[in-house]
Formats: structure tokens, sequence, C-alpha cells
């Protein structure tokens, strides 16, 4: 029996990093297996229509899923919970194939679901959500109002999900935590690296070869805690000192960055590159000394995995999901141990034996993430919440 699915892609039509690239690896991954394991007796147990903005002119999943509908209501619009759903029962009505008596699915994978449609006390579809992180419920602060409205909507939706996603066991354990959702209805999937981010492939080489570099990637915001490796840096002597590569958009620390950068006269070791191509950003993991990634707060924390794909050696925080990503080939160090994260970054670049573990280590540890795994176990939860 075949259990049609709703994807709610209308977010791919505003951004193509986050949660974006979370559906598209994602649905390709289904799509992949759709395509090697369904026979004519034996179909895929999921059949897909991608809901997508009426903005969405690039459509990046049609050639996977060649079903979809197009959407008005835009994402984390104030009637989505209503509008939305009135939507997805039309795609229900319009798209799908002709019913197969299992239970429609909806996945939401922005934290947040529209309120479910009924007809007659009984709910027309079921719904799966995607919780990446309960960043906007732990660090606020980093969040603007209009989107601490929006996500405040999780509370509602872990009460009515049939299953909530999540991408570490820590972030379940946050959801169970900081909501009211069920223990039984939360499933733990992990999420993998971009399958670009691989160690064999251009390296980026510096002016000066004989002066390493180690990397930082992410938005330039608070939760990042990049404050912490602009202060070990600090604490090293000037000849000891390594460059910093920052990849990332600038958010509410940037300022704080640029202004401790300039008071340590650090400005001729520390480039800030913005957002720059995921091809680019591999040829600088291939070639950091190290990756450092001192975050304060991760749902599952990407950087560490893809820098690991690419044999970079990564340094990375003992909070939240860091250590339950990262297992046993990065150095966790604590994220307001100034000293820790500079003798950390030290070691690594003076000892070529440990550098070379910790790649050799973090190669098959990212090895282990994988998104077919991850869309295969997916799949099995679209088909419990269709039954539930």
């Amino acid at each position: 029996m075949t259990v049609p699915v709703v994807l709610d892609a209308r977010i791919m039509a505003y951004n193509r990093t986050g949660i974006s690239r979370y559906i598209r690896h994602l649905y390709e991954g289904m799509a992949s297996r759709r395509d090697s394991l369904s026979t004519g007796a034996d179909p895929y147990p999921v059949d897909v229509t991608v809901l997508s903005s009426r903005r969405d002119t690039d459509r990046l999943l049609a050639d996977a899923w060649g079903r979809s509908a197009i959407c008005w209501t835009p994402p984390h619009h104030r009637l989505e919970r209503v509008a939305l759903s009135v939507e997805i029962a039309r795609a229900l009505m319009r798209s799908l194939p002709a019913r197969t008596g299992a239970r429609p699915v909806l996945h939401s994978p922005d934290h947040v679901c529209p309120q479910p449609f009924s007809l007659l006390g009984a709910r027309q579809w079921a719904t799966v959500v995607t919780v990446h992180d309960l960043s906007f419920l732990q660090v606020p602060e980093t969040h603007s109002v209009e989107s601490l409205r929006y996500y405040s909507g999780i509370h509602r939706t872990a009460r009515t999900a049939e299953r909530i996603i999540c991408p570490s066991q820590s972030t379940a354990a946050d959801v169970l935590d900081m909501t009211d959702v069920h223990p039984d209805r939360i499933r733990v999937i992990h999420e993998a690296p971009d399958p670009r981010y691989v160690d064999s492939g251009p390296v980026f080489r510096p002016q000066d070869p004989q002066k390493p570099y180690i990397l930082t990637v992410g938005s330039i915001d608070k939760r990042k805690n990049i404050k912490i490796l602009i202060e070990a840096l600090a604490a090293m002597k000037p000849a000891e000192r390594p460059d910093v590569k920052i990849v990332g958009s600038p958010g509410s620390a940037y300022e704080e960055c640029v202004n401790q950068i300039t008071r340590n006269g650090m400005t001729s070791s520390v480039q800030f590159l913005g957002r720059i191509s995921t091809e680019m950003i591999a040829s600088l993991y291939r070639g950091a000394a190290a990756m450092v990634y001192p975050s304060l707060y991760e749902g599952f924390g990407l950087p560490v995995v893809e820098a690991m794909a690419c044999g970079a050696p990564v340094i990375t925080s003992t909070t939240s999901c860091l250590p339950e990503v990262a297992g046993d080939a990065a150095i966790l160090v604590e994220p307001a141990d100034v000293d820790g994260l500079r003798d950390a970054i030290l070691r690594v670049i003076g000892d070529p034996g440990l550098s070379a573990g910790m790649r050799a280590r973090g190669l098959r540890r990212a090895a282990s993430f994988s998104w077919d795994r991850a869309a295969a176990q997916t799949v099995a939860v679209f088909l419990e919440a269709s039954r539930a």
C-alpha cells in the first residue's frame, strides 16, 4: 500500500541553505532509493507531492518527484496555520493519486506544522515534523521577534504531530524537556554532509604555504561563539598564531568580532569570507590545519561532519549535540575555556601524528552518516505516522 506524502517545500524559494539543503538531500536520497528498489509488483511505499511556493521558479526537486502543487501561502506567514491547511487539502484532492486506503502524510520540515484539517471529526492527514534544533527556546536572543513568534508554534506542534523527527539525541532530549510531546512520538534520524564534501578534490593553497590556517564555518552570530576563538588566538604568541578564515554571513556578533580582532592587532591574520560556494568551502576544509567550531548550541552541527568528510581535524564544543556527532574523532573543549581552546589548536597544528590520527578518525566518522540511510528511516517514520 503506497502512502501519499505532501512535502511542504515552500522555504526552498527563499534560500538554498539550512533547511532547504536538508529537504533537497533527503528527498533526492528518497528518490534514488525509489528508483533502485521499486518494481512493478513492489512499488515504493510512498508517493511524494512537492508543495512549492508560487515564487519558486527553480523547482529543484522536479526531476526527483514529478508530482507537485503550487502554494500561495508564504513561509512563516501569520495566517499560515489555517491558510496552509486549506492549500494542503486542495493538494490532496487535486494532485495525489486515487486513495489507496492509506492515510496521507504531511511532512513539515521547518519545526512547526499547520492546523490539521478535520472532516467530521477525523483528521484528513497525519503530520510528521522535523525539529532541527530549539535555538529559539535555548538562545532566543539570536532570533528576531517575528521568528520567535512563528516558532512559538512548536508547543502546539508537539501536541498535534503524529511524529517528530530530530537530527540528534540531544535535540530529542531538548524537545522532550521543553515541550509536551510524548516520547513515543519522537524519532532520531541523523543528517549527513553534502555529497560534495569529500577528501578528494581541489585543495586551497594559502599565499604563504609555510603558515597554516584554521577555518570556522557558520553565520557570525552569538550562538556560534566566535569571540572565544578570537580570544584563544589573542592568547597565543604572534609567531605561533595561525591564520584564520571565517566563512558565513555577518550576524549579531559580527561587529563585536571585528572590534576584537582590531583591538588585538590581528587584522592581517583573520579573513572574513562571507557566504561562498560549497565547492570553495570543501577546498578550504581540505587545506585547513583544523576546523574550529566552538558553538554554544547546535541541533546537529553539520560543519563538524562536513569538515571530517573532507579530512580536516575538528575542534569543537562539549555542548548540546556536538559530542554525539563528533564521536571520538574531534577534540572537545568547554565553550568558555579560552586556554583550553588555545592549547587544542596549538596541539593539532604542532603535532603531525595527532593531526593525521584525527583526519583518519574523522573520515570514518563522517562515513557513518548517510542521506540514503536518513531517507530510508524517514520513509519508515511516514509509514508509522500514516498508521497512527
